[in-house]
């Protein structure tokens, strides 16, 4: 006689299999439908979820063998633990790129206007269409020409009337060349002073020079680390090292189970890969030690994913060296996840009891 299951048993069924997607693929496709059966046979009649022992049981152990590596291959452990630190670089960039959504925008050529009339305390039209904007992407910034007329305390009043929090003033001096028709340089003392206003996640530099009766105002602003900016870069360091170590455990098995001469093949693209993101993961790491030891200025906040921006930030190379460095270990990396095919496995059975 043959017992037929009820209909909750399928349900209850489903739900298991929801469950074991916690182990990897290559241990579901060999012994999925033994656990699925087991489990129902388990059950009790009339059972129509999985008990929170069990699931709780199931999710360890699919994650356990998640994070296991082949046994006595102590290359694949070297190679794991390298890719987890490669990773780890690149979730870092990705915490800090989130961080950095969290950032106030920078002003707009209109706000930097407005913030230019706010400094120089004139909105005299053909001052302001004289403002220039500097060309950088993580600061903004204007000039303006002023008299020696210019009040810094004045215009220290103004930010802080708008409900900027303000710093003293500051005396500052210096010197301007001017070359003239024959070639030689003329120097001229300058001296102004300088303050800083603070607001809605915004740090504001004006500083007046004067030479003479005439000079000009700079205004320059940059954004304000949040709050949630280290904690995400942590958070992706941490992931970055989870995810890179269950990358390379999956691959590793994918090695194994590969022929040798694909094995093989798969290994020296990995490692091809791994060198080729070195320079880059150590950039990135550079950058995350600059970020908790608070390196930069006032107005210009250091990012770890600005590493992978084309810049001068190494002294060698061109500008692209890290991005380019980047796209090529990734594109080498998939190549060797193709290379190590696995051999082909025995497909999974539905699980029906009988």
């Amino acid at each position: 006689m043959t017992t037929v299951w009820p209909e909750a048993d399928h349900s209850l069924e489903r739900s298991y299999r929801r469950l074991l997607l916690a182990y990897p693929r290559r241990h579901r496709r060999r012994h999925g439908t033994e656990l699925t059966t087991t489990l129902l046979e388990m059950a009790a009649p009339g059972q129509r979820r999985p008990r929170a022992g069990d699931a709780v049981h199931l999710i360890a152990s699919g994650l356990r063998l998640r994070f296991r590596l082949p046994a006595g291959r102590p290359l694949l452990a070297v190679v794991a633990v390298l890719t987890a630190l490669t990773m780890g670089a690149f979730g870092a960039a990705a915490g800090s790129w989130l961080g950095a959504q969290t950032f106030a925008d920078l002003p707009d050529v209109a706000e930097m206007n407005r913030l230019t009339a706010q400094a120089t305390g004139t909105s005299d039209e053909a001052l302001l269409s004289s403002v220039t904007m500097q060309g950088r992407t993580d600061t903004a910034g204007s000039t303006a020409s002023i008299t020696d007329t210019w009040d810094a305390e004045q215009a220290r009043q103004r930010f802080a009337a708008d409900g900027w929090s303000v710093s003293p003033l500051t005396p500052i001096s210096g010197t301007r060349l001017t070359v003239e028709e024959g070639g030689t340089f003329t120097e001229t003392p300058l001296h102004g002073t300088w303050f800083s206003a603070e607001s809605s996640g915004l740090i504001v530099h004006v500083a007046g020079h004067l030479a003479g009766d005439t000079g000009s105002v700079s205004v320059d602003a940059g954004q304000v680390r949040t709050a949630a900016f280290l904690p995400l870069i942590a958070v992706g360091i941490a992931g970055g090292l989870v995810l890179g170590w269950l990358v390379a455990a999956s691959v590793a098995y994918r090695m194994v189970a590969a022929s040798p001469g694909r094995r093989w093949s798969a290994l020296g693209l990995w490692s091809a890969s791994l060198l080729t993101l070195a320079m880059p993961a150590a950039a990135l790491y550079d950058h995350v030690a600059q970020v908790f030891r608070g390196g930069g200025d006032d107005l210009r906040v250091i990012t770890v994913h600005s590493a992978l921006t084309p810049s001068g930030y190494y002294p060698f190379g061109p500008s692209w060296l890290i991005l380019g460095l980047t796209v090529a270990g990734a594109l080498v990396a998939v190549a060797a996840i193709l290379v190590a095919r696995p051999g082909e496995q025995p497909p999974q059975q539905p699980a029906l009891a009988g």
